[in-house]
């Protein structure tokens, strides 16, 4: 097992900031803390680079892996410091020599401390010179056996021994709170990961069609949410019954449209959740034509009854992207456990294609739509869910019955 003592993050978008960058590097410094929480961190520095230092080493596989969930972060690079001065780092690079079996090698430095007396080619040239002299392997800049990389910050210099890469995007917590709709299936946790890339924190809504489906759906999604949340911290999981709704619908309204009003009410549902919970959008994960009910024009008639924005981030792609999304996300192996939910219960034999907001208003009229929201949103159950541990796989929503703990 390879152990570190420090490990360095770089980051690309955040550096595009100007003079908005502080408040950025502040919050993700706060969210690689809290991504390494339980390990010997003893600083967390930002001079150019995220640079983590523990006090006693650490496997690298566990810090690659907590900080590989770290939004805003590009690469996480396990290094060995060597000091300050061109000195330390031929001594540093001498002691590593005897580890590296190869017969050909480069040098590659990146000097980000332009106060440094050598710059990166003379650096480069004379530490290459160097290696040869000491191991007789040979200089090949085009296809080393061996590359020796090399890292001079105003904080020290330091090796490269492996660098990974990381899921990019902007730290969360910087761009505000979201409601994500959640269901037990591959596209809206694929749709949540990718709204906590650009920096929002999240809170979820789970409608669910009990006492007509079983729990199983509500402890998938609660076991989804904890893998999320290994990106933001907690969250709040608001778990709204939508079976009494659904056969309300079944029997006042057409058959065709009852997928596309089944969409309205949970917007309408939803929107009253989030502005409850201080989020300023709603989040789904319908992908244009996917289903008969993402259509352009069914989807115009859903959001209709929003009056907070509808963000769709999976709106332009396929299902084999939105799965390699959900397989980075860690949510693909819950998702394609089987299990009824609310949106395949009560399913019509032919969904409409193509309808309007004023024709879903005339079938609205058969019941009270906005009573209904507001009771059902009343009725959600709200959990706090906390992160999945580091220290075991997300577990099988059916093996046992989850915890509920309140808020």
């Amino acid at each position: 097992m390879e152990f570190v003592s420090h490990v360095i993050g770089t980051y690309h978008e955040i550096a595009l900031k100007g003079g908005n960058r502080g408040p950025f590097e502040r919050v993700l410094v706060r969210n690689v803390r809290a991504a390494l929480a339980g390990l010997p961190v003893a600083e967390i520095s930002v001079p150019s680079r995220v640079v983590v230092r523990f006090s006693r080493p650490v496997p690298w596989a566990d810090v690659r892996e907590r900080m590989g969930t770290v939004f805003g972060l590009n690469g996480v690079i396990a290094v060995d410091r060597a000091g300050v001065t061109y000195e330390d780092l031929e001594r540093l690079v001498a002691a590593m020599l005897p580890a590296i079996a190869a017969r050909s090698f480069a040098v590659r430095c990146k000097r980000g401390d332009k106060r440094f007396p050598l710059d990166s080619q003379q650096v480069a040239a004379r530490l290459g010179a160097f290696v040869k002299t000491a191991s007789g392997m040979s200089v090949d800049l085009e296809h080393p056996e061996a590359t020796i990389q090399v890292l001079i910050q105003t904080d020290g210099i330091y090796v490269y021994r492996e660098r990974v890469q990381g899921p990019g995007g902007l730290p969360v917590g910087t761009s505000g709170r979201v409601l994500v709709l959640l269901s037990g299936g591959i596209d809206s946790p694929a749709a949540a990961y990718m709204t906590l890339k650009r920096g929002t924190r999240a809170n979820y809504v789970h409608f669910h069609s009990g006492p007509y489906t079983s729990e199983a759906s509500v402890r998938k999604a609660e076991e989804i949410v904890r893998v999320l949340n290994r990106h933001q911290g907690s969250s709040r999981l608001f778990v709204v019954p939508f079976g009494e709704l659904q056969q309300e619908i079944v029997r006042s309204c057409p058959e065709k449209l009852r997928v596309v009003l089944y969409r309205r009410m949970m917007l309408r549902a939803a929107e009253r959740v989030a502005r409850r919970s201080g989020c300023r959008a709603l989040v789904t994960g319908e992908s244009l034509n996917q289903v008969a009910s993402q259509t352009l024009a069914n989807l115009a008639a859903i959001d209709r009854v929003a009056h907070l924005p509808v963000l769709r981030p999976l709106i332009g792609l396929d299902k084999q992207e939105i799965t390699a999304i959900a397989e980075r996300a860690g949510t693909y192996e819950l998702s394609v456990m089987p299990q009824q939910d609310c949106c395949s219960f009560l399913q019509p034999a032919k969904p409409v294609t193509a309808t309007t907001h004023l024709a879903c208003l005339q079938a609205e009229r058969a019941f009270n739509a906005d009573e209904w929201a507001r009771r059902v949103q009343a009725e959600a159950e709200v959990r706090r869910v906390e992160p999945a541990s580091w220290s075991r796989p997300a577990p099988d929503p059916f093996a046992e019955p989850l915890p509920c703990p309140a808020l």
